[in-house]
């Protein structure tokens, strides 16, 4: 019982974190490779594969049905697995500096005020 508790509890998981649920739409595709092939005896899987998994998407009658198709679309906003961003090599922009300047250009000209004036008044005792 505990067995299948546990194979139970990591099948829900692998099924709602991963795009694993994909494959429980493997039936339709089958479905939707027989309809196919009902239009065209010629047509091999592979080639059912090729049209609508390798080439460009085309707005036909059939859209809506080959957008249920496995792998086709996604429900995920955001992936529990996402490592993208550790593989892409970060870009690393250096300013240029033109020239440099030795001359120190004050922000302010301190002459003016009161508290540089205070110097003469506020002196340490002397004995």
């Amino acid at each position: 019982m505990r067995k299948a508790t546990i194979i139970f509890l990591t099948t829900l998981y692998i099924l709602g974190a991963t795009e694993a649920y994909q494959l429980l739409k493997l039936p339709f595709l089958f479905e939707h490779y027989k309809t196919h092939q009902k239009f065209n005896q010629q047509l091999t899987f592979s080639k059912f594969i090729d049209i609508h998994y390798f080439t460009t998407a085309t707005y036909d009658s059939d859209y809506q049905q080959d957008m249920q198709l496995p792998f086709k679309t996604s429900n995920r906003t955001v992936s529990l697995l996402n490592f993208d961003s550790y593989f892409i090599a970060k870009l690393f922009i250096e300013p240029i500096v033109f020239f440099t300047s030795q001359k120190k250009h004050p922000l302010y000209n301190d002459r003016d005020y009161a508290s540089n004036k205070l110097d003469n008044i506020f002196q340490p005792p002397r004995a």
